[in-house]
């Protein structure tokens, strides 16, 4: 019977991409560069803010990553709540686990300061712990900061469900591991999931409060 939930944040818990995208097109626009399409932004995100602007600038910029990088941090801070939002029915949903004792976390590639800022302001006191990126341990899929976050929840591995929405969060399950849950709502699909082999892989919130519940039952 699992006890906790650790949920991936962008594109799992809350639809952050236009904030990303936008922000990420500012720095662009500032250093005239071409800007992307949202849809672009899918595939740039998931593994770190470093990695998102490297694939923005394009791989003939990079002697200017680190300038755009700082650049992106200091737009982002100021406007990463401008449109990001809880997916739909999910606020409720966590409320409801978290109602039951079920043990919640959050395990992001996003800088931590960040990760910190936009779960208390869209579930505040509802998640035992979040770890966002910090120098203190690797991204995502490396394991070691849901290790952490494990220990915080005093779950063991078996004891939580990992759910996101990319095949970062399916690798860090893995590598961690724990059973996963891949939702296809987020930022990659449903064939990115199975093909990660994730335990399971669900449309709706429904689905994946059912998998949730019945494994308590």
């Amino acid at each position: 019977m699992k006890k906790g939930c650790l949920f991936d944040l962008d594109g799992t818990l809350v639809d952050s991409l236009m904030d990303l995208a936008i922000c990420a097109n500012t720095v662009l626009q500032a250093h005239h560069l071409s800007t992307h399409e949202l849809s672009k932004y899918n595939q740039f995100v998931g593994n770190g803010v470093k990695k998102l602007m490297e694939r923005a600038i394009g791989k003939d910029h990079l002697d200017i990553l680190d300038e755009c990088l700082e650049e992106f941090y200091q737009v982002y801070e100021e406007h990463c709540l401008d449109h990001t939002i809880p997916y739909p029915g999910m606020s409720k949903l966590i409320h409801e686990l978290n109602d039951s004792g079920i043990r919640l976390g959050v395990v992001t590639n996003k800088p931590h300061y960040l990760a910190l800022q936009i779960v208390e302001h869209c579930f505040p006191d509802c998640f035992v712990t979040i770890l966002g990126q910090q120098d203190l341990y690797p991204v995502k899929p490396n394991p070691e900061s849901t290790c952490i976050a494990l220990m915080n929840m005093k779950l063991g591995h078996q004891d939580c469900y990992f759910i996101g929405d990319s095949n970062v969060d399916i690798d860090t399950g893995y590598n961690a591991d724990m059973e996963t849950i891949g939702v296809t709502w987020g930022f990659r699909g449903r064939a990115e999931l199975e093909a990660a082999q994730a335990t399971y892989v669900v449309d709706t919130l429904q689905e994946l409060k059912e998998i949730i519940y019945n494994d308590r039952s």
